[in-house]
Order: C-alpha cells, then sequence, then structure tokens
C-alpha cells in the first residue's frame, strides 16, 4: 500500500472510478483549512470510495494468531497448519467497502522518536513485552517499536471519534497500521458483502479529519479510569497487562474484530499528553 501512488490510481483505467478501486488525495485546505497546529504533522489524507478485500482462510494456529504482513513489518513468525497435504482451493469472502488512509510525516515521527522522554517510555514499553513473552517461550512475537504503538493508538482513537458521526457502528470499522521502510500510515475502513459498505460516510469523515483529531485528542487526555490508567506501568506483574501502557476500556480498547492486534501493543500516552505524562506525546504541540 503505497500513499505516494494514490493519487495515480484514478487514472488507471480499470483501477479508476468505475473499478473496485478508487482513491482520492485530498488538498491541505480541504481537511486542514485553519492550518491548526494539531495537524501539521499529518502529511496527507486520502479518501479511499471503493475498496476490494478479500479473506481467505489459510491455515490454523494454536497458541498466537498470525498478524497481518505486508512488506515484512510485523512478522511475528506464527507457523499455520496446513488445510490440508495438498492444498487447490481455499475458502474466501469478498468485502466491498470504503475508507480513509492517513499518512504522518516521516521526518516528524523519526524526530519525536529520538526524544530521551520518548526512548524511556519505549524502553518500558519493551520491559512489559519482555515479561509477556517470558511467560509464552515459543511464541515468535517481536516488539514492534514506539512509532507502531503510537499509530496503533491513534488508530483506536479515531476509530473511536469517526464511529460517532460515520453511519457505522464502530464494531464494522477495521483499521490497518503502516509501519516500515520510514512510512508511516493508517488505514480506516469498512466493508461487507453488500452495499452497506459503501454509504459513503467514512469518506466524508476525512473530510472533517480536524474535529475528529479534536475528539480522539478528548478521549485520550483523560480517561475515567484516571489516574489509574494513565499511571499504568507495563511491566506490572500485579495487574498483569504486560502489553499495554495507558490503556483500557475507558479509552482505547475497542471491539477485536475491529483491532489487528486483538487490543494489544496500545498506549494513548505515545499520542496525546495524559494527566501523568506531556513530554512523550507525539501530538504533543496540539494541546498546548
Amino acid at each position: 500500500f503505497d500513499a505516494h501512488a494514490l493519487p495515480k490510481i484514478d487514472q488507471m483505467g480499470e483501477l479508476g472510478r468505475g473499478g473496485p478501486f478508487y482513491a482520492e488525495t485530498l488538498e491541505r485546505k480541504e481537511w486542514d483549512p485553519d492550518g491548526s497546529p494539531m495537524l501539521a504533522p499529518i502529511e496527507r489524507v486520502v479518501l479511499i470510495r471503493r475498496l476490494r478485500e478479500v479473506i481467505a482462510q489459510v491455515g490454523f494456529s494454536r497458541f498466537d494468531a498470525a498478524s497481518t504482513d505486508e512488506k515484512g513489518e510485523l512478522d511475528m513468525g506464527v507457523e499455520r497448519a496446513s488445510l490440508d497435504l495438498e492444498i487447490t482451493w481455499l475458502p474466501a469472502v469478498e468485502h466491498r467497502g470504503e475508507g480513509v488512509f492517513i499518512q504522518l510525516n516521516r521526518a516528524a515521527v523519526d524526530e519525536w522518536r529520538e526524544k530521551p522522554n520518548v526512548l524511556d517510555r519505549e524502553a518500558r514499553l519493551e520491559a512489559g513485552f519482555n515479561a509477556w513473552k517470558a511467560e509464552r517461550p515459543k511464541s515468535s512475537r517481536l516488539f514492534p517499536g514506539a512509532p507502531y504503538a503510537m499509530l496503533h493508538s491513534l488508530s483506536h482513537l479515531l476509530l473511536t471519534a469517526i464511529a460517532l458521526e460515520c453511519g457505522y457502528p464502530a464494531s464494522s470499522l477495521r483499521e490497518r497500521v503502516f509501519a516500515f521502510d520510514g512510512r508511516y500510515g493508517v488505514l480506516i475502513h469498512t466493508g461487507s458483502s453488500d452495499a452497506e459498505g459503501t454509504l459513503g460516510g467514512l469518506v466524508q469523515a476525512g473530510r472533517r479529519l480536524g474535529r475528529h483529531m479534536r475528539q480522539a485528542q478528548e478521549l485520550a487526555n483523560l480517561c475515567s479510569n484516571d489516574p489509574i490508567c494513565a499511571e499504568h506501568e507495563p511491566d506490572d506483574v500485579h495487574e498483569r497487562r504486560f502489553l499495554h501502557g495507558a490503556a483500557c476500556h475507558g479509552c482505547v480498547l475497542i471491539a477485536e474484530t475491529s483491532c489487528e492486534q486483538r487490543n494489544d501493543l496500545l498506549d494513548r500516552t505515545l499520542v496525546f499528553p495524559t494527566v501523568s505524562a506531556s513530554d512523550v506525546a507525539f501530538f504533543s504541540d496540539a494541546a498546548s
């Protein structure tokens, strides 16, 4: 999924306006008319008016689910049991839907990641991950790093905010996080086997990104379980929520059917300031 190629897709014949995939890059003045400091790290917003998704069952796993693997990122190395000795066909379902893709500025993410406070927070998240993995010696999962946790948390916050207005229930929205090769972005999409996934509400949400970002900020700044939620330490052996930073059902966690990581690897502290920390947030200028 190359965001830089998206503006050209509607000129590619079969993949154009009448085909299964049609995307449109918005001009900045459409989704950021006031030049908000909150939106400064966002490089582009792409509306995906038509999106075709094919889901096929290729095997089974017992302990860990095989996570989405695109161009090598988040490859957990999970080995699947094959459906048959000789596979000639696979059960699959085709969904048609829509979505909005948000790409962050690479330089902004790289600069943020090198801050001492962010490195310290990343180390604590990794300590929690290592504590989780110590109890599962057969697991092949690897810690994906602070950029992924930040993007994943941003995706959940935006998904919750968008669901209030887009016309789709939150459980029908899904995410796809891109954090590899210096490219950072989030795809929020929906789809169904009939026309209900192409009603247009999610596309229009991209045009109102500024409002949804402010709603996401409100969700992240103060959780109903604060200060307990905000002060949670990932490697706390008593709470045993090793894969969570500041994250709970009152703020960041969503329906597991919508999440590509089953509500793991989340920390809203990395996205917006919270009651316990304001120096590690990627969108820190938005709250000042």
